[in-house]
């Protein structure tokens, strides 16, 4: 009877700090809403928690004051004004509030969905957040010779060594204080793109018999290939029709890639180029992602529509994408919206 007592007691312990340890780690939601949060002179604990549990920044008043005095941190508190959001952690929160991390000392950023490294070095660069190339550096060696003092997210275990960063720096408009580093912005990028790609799309990925890697980097093309969201999973699903047919994917952003133009369309003269990247010269995927992909280009690149299209191209006036069925119909459709 005692034993069973003891078990009962023991079950209860683990599952009360399972919860506590659930609740300072875990968001209140995975979509960033921010907040601008002021913490006025004289304010406790209590009054603090009351304030961040009624804007909803943290989901329980208890657990934000327990984690405070487990850690000995009520007299670490500062005042000011921060900007929380609701991606943060309990934890995260606290990290902010006790170091004095105001508003005031941080910026906004926008990386934007298709550019390469050197264009988001560029962009870093161009706001003297870094300086020129340091960016680009340290992102486009090999992961193998990973330089960080943080350690690599487990979800980069599958991507070959070989590879560099190129295509897992997820875009998007970051908050980043103003001394902040080359390596802590390419931190908080990669737990960006850790967090965005979810256990459930893992976990198709690996139904379809396919890799991260090979995902991104079909997302990579599509993010390139395509402007409009609706338009996408019908170019992924055409791209891989072509990989399953033995056919090339003759993409020109590929093209693109190696060249380092911008041209809607790769010059004749590009296609002759013999790099693995040139998908008019070698059949499959090129070797890594050529940008960094959206969302919607992941997730395009996931869920393919399948179609009895074989060929598509965009047009330069509307960004509309034409589809066509045949060789015959595509040229057609080259000679009457591409003049």
């Amino acid at each position: 009877m005692k034993k069973i007592f003891f078990l009962i007691i023991l079950v209860a312990v683990a599952g009360g700090y399972f919860y506590y340890w659930q609740g300072f780690t875990t968001p209140v939601s995975q979509d960033e809403s921010a907040l601008s949060f002021t913490v006025t002179s004289g304010e406790g604990v209590d009054e603090i928690a009351s304030n961040l549990f009624d804007v909803g920044l943290i989901k329980s008043r208890n657990i934000f004051k327990i984690y405070i005095w487990q850690n000995e941190l009520e007299s670490n508190l500062q005042a000011g004004t921060y900007l929380l959001n609701t991606k943060m952690s309990i934890r995260d929160m606290v990290e902010r509030l006790s170091t004095g991390q105001t508003e005031d000392q941080e910026i906004t950023i926008k990386i934007i969905e298709g550019w390469k490294i050197d264009e988001i070095d560029e962009y870093l660069s161009s706001l003297n957040i870094v300086s020129p190339g340091e960016f680009e550096k340290l992102t486009k060696q090999p992961i193998s010779n990973w330089p960080f003092a943080f350690s690599m997210p487990e979800i980069m275990g599958s991507v070959p060594a070989s590879r560099s960063l190129e295509g897992y720096l997820f875009p998007d408009t970051y908050r980043i204080f103003k001394d902040a580093t080359a390596s802590d912005i390419i931190e908080k990028m990669l737990s960006n793109f850790s967090t965005r790609i979810t256990e459930e799309m893992i976990a198709e990925i690996k139904k379809q018999d396919k890799t991260l890697s090979e995902i991104i980097t079909m997302a990579s093309i599509i993010e390139k290939e395509v402007s409009k969201d609706e338009d996408r999973r019908i170019v992924s699903g055409i791209l891989n029709k072509r990989l399953d047919i033995g056919m090339r994917l003759e993409v020109d952003s590929s093209i693109n890639y190696i060249t380092g133009k911008n041209d809607p369309a790769a010059e004749y003269k590009d296609l002759e180029i013999d790099s693995p990247y040139n998908t008019y010269k070698y059949y499959g995927l090129p070797p890594a992602p050529i940008c960094s992909p959206g969302l919607s280009s992941i997730m395009a690149a996931i869920n393919p529509i399948d179609s009895d299209y074989l060929f598509y191209l965009n047009r330069q006036d509307t960004k509309e994408t034409i589809f066509s069925r045949t060789y015959e119909e595509h040229l057609s459709n080259k000679n009457k919206y591409l003049k």
